[in-house]
């Protein structure tokens, strides 16, 4: 196969453009305006950063001869993807239908090897885009629950009186709700973020990697639940006022860089031993709590 001509992969790229305008608009949007969804943002500037370092070895590894299948077939399932979101108004696998255009497009063009050069970033990529809401829905309520039930314990542990009622929690001096924002999802979500750059980074090790990722979710979810039990014994010593802002944002803060530092020291007992080919830059990514 002929390596195709600019004008050729200039046309695919502004068809891509006009395909994913809208949709690319809207996710850069949400991960500005959403703290839920701003590790996103982290995230694909880890993407481009690596796209960038390793853009001398995509081009070397370039082979304008390669058979074309594994390509259509990437953008087969990329177009498959891209019709069922629009037709089904879902706009998570419309995104996630951009990444495997990208990749086929890529593999169509400079062939599979290439295209495992950029594999990573391509992953970093599609990580950044957030859940669908269906699956938001779905992870909040037991997460409110397992938060209020680490905060009933703690807080009876402590010797302070509580009852709990759902996601209430009543204290001596006030009533304590764990709303949806208290959740601890977007924690999770973005302590997942970081584990999977943090794993990658400093790890070569696919179970070792696993094990850093899977941390992050109890790492995550109990430290929530002991935020919601620092705030009750805050209210009992310094009453109401210390559930509300500046606190809440400031205990939120806290308690994302406590369980940071619980991820970094849980890398450390496996063993990291930090990577010295694509890592050297990759160092301070601020996620919002």
């Amino acid at each position: 196969m002929a390596f195709p001509s600019l004008a050729v992969g200039a046309s695919i790229a502004l068809l891509w453009s006009w395909l994913y305008f809208d949709t690319g608009t809207a996710l850069v949007s949400q991960w500005l305006t959403s703290a839920d969804a701003s590790y996103g943002l982290a995230l694909a500037a880890v993407a481009l950063a690596l796209a960038w370092r390793r853009r001398t070895t995509f081009i070397s590894a370039i082979n304008p001869s390669a058979p074309p299948a594994l390509g259509l077939a990437i953008l087969a399932c990329g177009i498959v993807v891209y019709l069922t979101g629009s037709l089904g108004s879902d706009i998570f696998l419309t995104r996630v239908s951009s990444i495997f255009m990208i990749a086929g497009v890529t593999c169509f063009l400079s062939g599979p090897a290439a295209t495992r050069v950029m594999a990573v970033p391509l992953i970093f990529l599609l990580l950044a885009i957030p859940p669908p809401t269906l699956v938001v829905t779905a992870l909040t309520l037991p997460l409110q629950t397992i938060a209020s039930r680490i905060g009933e314990t703690t807080l009876q542990a402590g010797g302070v009186s509580v009852i709990r009622n759902g996601n209430l929690l009543r204290l001596p001096s006030t009533t304590l709700e764990v709303a949806e924002a208290c959740s601890g999802l977007r924690s999770l979500l973005s302590l997942g973020a970081l584990a999977v750059v943090l794993s990658w980074a400093t790890e070569r090790s696919w179970p070792r990697r696993a094990i850093i990722v899977a941390a992050a979710v109890p790492i995550a979810v109990v430290v929530n639940g002991l935020r919601v039990a620092a705030t009750g014994f805050a209210c009992e010593l310094w009453g109401p006022a210390a559930a509300a802002d500046p606190w809440h944002t400031l205990t939120g803060w806290l308690t994302f860089a406590a369980a940071m530092a619980l991820l970094v020291s849980t890398g450390r007992l496996i063993g990291g031993t930090r990577r010295a080919d694509d890592t050297g830059d990759l160092c301070a990514v601020v996620i919002r709590p």
